[in-house]
């Protein structure tokens, strides 16, 4: 095997880097794996910048060896896995491990962020994040870097696409880079973790994070949506400001969801109010009427029936108003309950199912004006008479049924039976259930048969 300055032997070929291939070695001396990465001396200026970098989340360099074409970095041997292949081969993280992945990113970019002059990684992307054994990360593959040496006009890169921020590629004007665009691109980043898509691949759009894995919490899903805003100016300044964002992001949620309970209750008190009014008024009987006669009953109180009718109709337009919005915002899941699901509307069909129900049972009638038929004794003579409304529909009597008020009625009486019938007194009577004279009526008619 070939052997680099008679002490680090090359084995096998690891990866390919911003310039050069990547190599696994083994150092003799020392009796180490290490990693020997090898560039064109043109481009060598990453031995440079890492020999003047010193965190724990950076790969450490143990030695570099220039000849004639070619610059070789003896650094640390990294055993792990990159998040490109991670998420490619086992799909979306948690959201507990994405956070600390991404914290531990942002820890290292602002550690590059604050050295003078500043350095700017600038193709931050899930195949240049090792994630070790124990969980912790890596950041390898400085040959983009850039050193910041304000007032000097300097282009760059434009970064992986997916993962380069729109600055990069010329998409605000002058094509630039600086901490700002770490920022998006961090974002971007945990958008790949908790989503499972890679950006660097087909359709290379980044829908809305909760869109696309609603399990997110809101809070998060802010921070990240602020990130890799396309308007440089409209994210966060600094990256420590996103992890000041990260830290209290897990508030968000609390108080946005307790936000929707208290928007929740107070509107939901009028409704219930509303629907209260209603079944005193007898508004649920009215209906019910109308639903079995097919027409609106004419009745005294129909001003107060609609009244009411209003009023269940706006409050319970304002809650659904107001839970389409905190739905909207994503902020709120909908699909884990059969009353509130999203999926064919099975809510929808509970409500009907439950309206249908209540009306059914005729909750309200115990307030509305009722007659109930009465059974007919043995020994009485039937005389077969036909109830008739306005509209000319027939009306069936049963005994033991509720009857609303519906109008004018007319009773049809067939002369043949009442010549078989004889004579004979016929009495209607329209008893209301509770105590109210003015909706009692009475007819008492006197049969005749010779007259008929």
């Amino acid at each position: 095997m070939e052997m680099i300055c008679g002490r680090y032997r090359l084995e096998s070929l690891a990866g390919h880097g911003g310039f050069g291939n990547v190599y696994k070695g083994y150092d003799e001396s020392m009796e180490r794996d290490v990693a020997i990465k090898i560039v064109e001396s043109v481009g060598d200026r990453e031995a440079d910048m890492l020999k003047a970098l010193d965190h724990k989340s950076l790969p450490r360099l143990y030695d570099i060896y220039r000849d004639h074409d070619h610059t070789y970095m003896i650094m640390e041997w990294i055993e792990g896995i990159d998040l490109e292949r991670y998420i490619t081969t086992r799909g979306a993280m948690s959201e507990k491990k994405a956070a600390a992945i991404g914290t531990e990113i942002l820890k290292v970019l602002d550690y590059l962020h604050n050295l003078r002059p500043a350095v700017v990684y600038q193709d931050l992307k899930p195949a240049n994040i090792m994630l070790m054994p124990d969980g912790h990360i890596k950041l390898v593959d400085f040959g983009t870097a850039l050193v910041m040496k304000y007032g000097d006009e300097v282009k760059t890169l434009a970064g992986t696409v997916g993962y380069g921020a729109p600055e990069q590629r010329g998409l605000c004007g002058m094509r630039h880079a600086d901490p700002v665009s770490d920022i998006y691109a961090w974002g971007a980043v945990m958008y790949s973790c908790l989503s499972g898509r890679m950006l660097n691949k087909p359709p290379y759009t980044m829908e809305k994070l909760r869109v696309v894995a609603p399990e997110v919490s809101y809070g998060l899903a802010h921070v990240i949506g602020k990130a890799v805003s396309r308007n440089p100016h409209e994210r966060y300044e600094s990256v420590r400001d996103v992890m000041y964002a990260m830290k209290t992001g897990r508030y968000r949620d609390a108080v946005y969801r307790s936000g929707f309970v208290l928007v929740m209750s107070l509107l939901i008190m009028p409704f219930l109010m509303a629907w209260y009014m209603a079944y005193r008024d007898g508004v649920f009987a009215w209906l019910e009427s109308a639903i079995r006669d097919r027409h609106m009953p004419v009745c005294t109180g129909a001003d107060v029936y609609t009244r009411d009718t209003g009023y269940m109709l706006l409050t319970g337009g304002c809650m659904m108003a107001a839970f389409g919005r905190f739905q909207k915002r994503k902020f709120i899941r909908v699909n884990r309950s059969v009353y509130l699901s999203a999926r064919k509307y099975p809510g929808l069909w509970m409500g009907a199912l439950l309206a249908g129900a209540v009306m059914g049972a005729g909750i309200g009638g115990a307030e509305v004006p009722v007659s109930h038929a009465e059974e007919i004794a043995a020994d009485e003579a039937v005389l077969p008479v036909s109830i008739v409304d306005e509209e000319g529909g027939r009306i069936l009597l049963k005994y033991d049924a509720s009857y609303s008020p519906s109008g004018d009625l007319r009773l049809d009486i067939d002369r043949s039976f009442l010549a078989e019938c004889g004579d004979g007194r016929l009495d209607v009577a329209y008893i209301p259930a509770r105590n109210d004279a003015s909706y009692s009526r009475s007819i008492s008619l006197q049969i005749d048969s010779p007259v008929w």
